[in-house]
């Protein structure tokens, strides 16, 4: 097993080609101060370029995932603030690369969310792929209660909620229940153990092929955007990328014999 600390805030621990992404800041509910920012985003550079890669568990030491950020350590240094809204060569800022920069792994980001998942925690979850949540859990855009609005990446990551939830409670700030959550499509499932479920479900994502797996996930990501024609087309070609190939053969070749597939 390989661990990486990073800012004494983030900590990663990588075995069996899947990663565990855990913020390390319980008794301020992992708040995003600086190094908590400097941390994720370190973190997110050490994922892209991890050989053997398959999936990531996004999660939260202690009581909650993420309540946001930690407003006060961040206005304690107003020089520092300019630097937020810079945007880079891809026209994306540090802001909206906590959240947007979980794919540049390419691979499934599963999120494990417990307590407070508020602001900036609630952003950078709904850049997953999937959400497990606890049932006690909260969920809230609380960006509005400081005169804000949110914008790290939800323009993009919000795609797939319908405009009106996201309007009410980037207006309102209003906290939202687990059952709620899902209902509303801000998280994928129930747990009472997220945890031990989000792994669950990257070690499942982990035994299939990393070649299916990444054509699925680019499909998803990528159909929104095109019209009925094109998402048939790019159907069709990430399907012939698959078929007759190593990986395709061997998941066959295992199914048929009744063992567990090998990817190398």
């Amino acid at each position: 097993m390989t661990r990486e600390v990073f800012h004494e805030r983030v900590t990663l621990e990588f075995q069996d080609h899947v990663a565990e992404v855990t913020l390390v800041r319980p008794r301020e509910h992992n708040g995003l101060d600086w190094a908590m920012i400097d941390a994720l985003l370190a973190a997110q550079q050490y994922l892209a370029e991890l050989e053997g890669l398959r999936a990531v568990v996004l999660q939260g030491e202690g009581e909650s995932f993420c309540a946001g950020l930690d407003m006060a350590t961040i206005m304690s240094r107003p020089e520092r603030l300019p630097s937020l809204l810079a945007p880079d060569e891809h026209g994306i800022n540090p802001v909206q690369r906590l959240a947007l920069g979980w794919r540049d792994a390419g691979v499934p980001v599963i999120a494990a969310l417990q307590g407070h998942v508020y602001g900036g925690g609630l952003q950078i979850a709904l850049a997953a792929d999937v959400r497990v949540v606890h049932p006690e859990a909260r969920l809230a855009l609380l960006e509005i209660v400081w005169g804000i609005i949110p914008d790290m990446g939800i323009s993009v990551t919000g795609e797939t909620i319908r405009s009106d939830v996201l309007r009410e409670l980037a207006w309102t700030g209003r906290k939202v229940s687990a059952e709620e959550a899902v209902a509303l499509g801000l998280a994928t499932r129930l747990a009472d153990d997220p945890r031990r479920t989000a792994r669950d479900i990257a070690t499942a994502v982990a035994a299939r092929s990393p070649r299916a797996v990444a054509a699925a996930r680019e499909l998803f990501i990528r159909a929104p955007a095109m019209s009925e024609r094109e998402r048939l087309a790019l159907e069709a070609s990430l399907q012939r990328g698959l078929l007759g190939g190593e990986e395709q053969l061997e998941a066959v070749a295992a199914r048929m014999a009744g063992r567990e597939p090998r990817f190398t």
